[in-house]
């Protein structure tokens, strides 16, 4: 494996004005690197959870529209448009909703349809799909990137099931939202895609393209393709190493390892299929993978099903050869510095069958929390899913590891199935969306019924039985808000959920946005690191493209909760350390930003206004 040795970036910082976190009033600051005029901030004590934290916006907002067809007069397979991602279609720095409807309507005669709400940053959506150009595009999920360089999102629209005439496409952005085919772009091979993951995976500055194939339905290759920085790409799948033919059912990309380059993480479905293994494909820095989730640790665990350990029917470990030991029915994935080492861990969703009598559902693995053991430990994964006390659920879905309130520690979310849950009695092994707060020891505490997203009241399912999830700052207040699909139950049809964040902007926060020049960065900075530093505690997060199952996208930008520090004495005692995907470094000291607000850093300019 080839280590990137970062290098001393020189860039310089231009002189700006920004606000002070303590009032209205600006403060002027200078360069990077220090001497510059103190920012002031305030304080803030820690605000506690409470319960009704999350306001549900959804029929206001506008992002039900056309979600659903009410009495159609043709039966609907699934009547919703419940995958779904947001990202920033037409460039005014709000991200924007897209959702989609799902493959078997399409196998039945009823064509994909895409829906796309741009963001009026009132908390309200207005559709833009027939605008957009993307609403007919014949393609199961989308996953945006700036391919081009341009400045602009454009979409990768990957096709899943086979229709005649259709293939998995490119589409471009002209900067404001209006979408238009890329003809021989390169990705039209790629087959039965299910999910994709972009990053410079070679370290051109040039955006490639990971996509996951097969989903829940086929046992085929996943494939590569690197780009060629104007909308065209080409199949390198070559460099991946013993490629195993099984379906893939989420991606994600990060830099497990913290060498300079993106790995990527892979969720495959089916224990029946290469025993369910997971993939961990490690990079070597130009472009080329090696699966070393064996190795690692990741591609299974040996602890069978913990509902069936809870009850006393299971055993400690999977007997025999670890070579035979059962993986997963893999579904979302997230990557995420979840115990604050900054270290990557991954949070994996996975439907897991508690039946004693069949060993492969009894060792089958079950949704997992795999912290990062770090260079000290070979950047080994370890389960805690247990340790921390993270509830076991039969039909966990999507994966997402954000912190929702702020507080500085790293949370987990989960939508579920619920065909499963008639087997269980209490509320964690039912539907409902799963919500784990982390506290202050590492444990996580469930806090779904209580976080005003479900109805605990019982007098609606409201988002039991969600599809997809995603996190984003709709309102600019600093903290997440909720999306979530309404997987259709029974054919009538289901709209999906948007929820408002009313706890993350008490505490403290940090928003940071990175911008490459296109050249030596792509534009969007994917794979970029940014680390926050206080003499008593670092923050980590990773640029990424998309994440999940069937690509969900959170929001691009970065947003940091700081709880109750980073301010000492009136006078923010942050530092930004930002790496860049090319291995370049930049630090920006403390008192040369203000709290509470977004910043955004740009490779070539260094630290500017939002």
């Amino acid at each position: 494996m080839r280590r990137r040795t970062p290098l001393a970036c020189t860039l310089g910082l231009a002189a700006l004005t920004i606000w002070a976190c303590s009032s209205e009033t600006p403060a002027a600051v200078g360069g990077g690197d220090g001497g510059a005029p103190a920012v002031a901030c305030e304080p803030r004590p820690l605000a506690l959870l409470g319960e009704d934290f999350f306001v549900d916006i959804s029929e206001a907002s506008g992002i039900q529209k056309d979600n659903f067809v009410p009495n159609p007069k043709t039966p609907i397979p699934i009547n919703d448009h419940s995958r779904l991602a947001f990202a920033d279609i037409d460039g005014d720095g709000r991200d924007d909703v897209v959702a989609h409807s799902l493959f078997p309507n399409a196998q039945s005669g009823i064509p994909f349809d895409h829906l796309v709400f741009v963001n009026n940053g009132d908390k309200t959506f207005r559709d833009f799909s027939d605008e957009s150009g993307l609403r007919g595009v014949q393609a199961a999920f989308f996953v945006f990137a700036d391919v081009d360089n341009d400045g602009d999102q454009d979409c990768f629209a990957g096709l899943d099931v086979p229709l005649e005439g259709e293939t998995s496409a490119l589409y471009l952005n002209d900067g404001k939202g209006h979408f238009t085919k890329k003809e021989r772009s390169g990705l039209e091979v790629a087959v039965v895609a299910a999910n994709g993951v972009f990053g410079d995976f070679d370290g051109d500055g040039r955006l490639d393209l990971y996509v996951g194939a097969g989903g829940t339905a086929q046992a085929v290759r996943d494939q590569l393709f690197f780009g060629n920085g104007d909308g065209t790409f080409r199949d390198v799948s070559e460099r991946l190493k013993s490629r195993p033919g099984q379906p893939t059912n989420g991606v994600v990309a990060c830099d497990y390892d913290d060498d300079g380059d993106l790995d990527v993480l892979v969720s495959h479905y089916g224990v029946s299929v290469g025993l369910g293994w997971r993939a961990l494909w490690e990079n070597d820095g130009s472009g080329s993978f090696t699966n070393v989730a064996r190795k690692r640790g990741f591609n299974a665990l040996a602890t069978g099903n913990p509902f069936l350990l809870s009850t006393g029917k299971g055993r400690d470990a999977q007997p025999g050869d670890a070579s035979k030991h059962v993986g997963s029915n893999g579904f979302g994935i997230d990557c995420q510095d979840v115990d604050g080492d900054g270290t990557m861990d991954v949070w994996l969703a996975a439907i897991s069958h508690p039946v004693d009598s069949d060993e492969s559902r009894k060792w089958s693995d079950p949704s997992m929390l795999l912290l990062n053991e770090g260079e000290a430990g070979g950047y080994a994964f370890v389960d805690a899913t247990q340790a921390r006390r993270i509830p076991f659920n039969e039909g966990d879905i999507d994966a997402a590891a954000v912190d929702f309130d702020n507080d500085g520690r790293v949370d987990l979310s989960v939508t579920r199935d619920k065909k499963y849950e008639e087997a269980y009695s209490k509320p964690d092994q039912k539907a409902w969306f799963g919500l784990f707060h982390q506290g202050e020891d590492g444990t996580f505490t469930s806090v779904g019924l209580a976080s005003g997203i479900n109805d605990r009241t019982g007098a609606t399912d409201r988002v039991k039985a969600g599809q997809n999830l995603a996190w984003a700052d709709i309102d600019g207040d600093g903290d997440l808000d909720l999306l979530v699909g309404g997987r259709d139950n029974g054919g009538a049809g289901r709209a999906n959920f948007l929820f408002e964040n009313t706890i993350g902007q008490k505490n403290g926060w940090l928003g940071v946005r990175l911008r490459g020049d296109g050249v030596a960065v792509n534009r969007d900075a994917i794979g970029a690191r940014v680390t926050l530093v206080t003499p008593a505690k670092r923050w980590v997060r990773e640029v990424k493209s998309s994440r999940g199952t069937y690509s969900s996208a959170d929001a691009r930008a970065l947003l940091f909760g700081l709880g109750a520090q980073g301010c000492e004495g009136g006078v923010t005692e942050l530092a930004i350390e930002v790496r860049w995907p090319n291995g370049e470094t930049k630090r920006f000291e403390p008192g040369t930003f203000g709290l509470n607000r977004y910043v955004t850093i740009d490779y070539a300019n260094g630290l500017a206004q939002p």
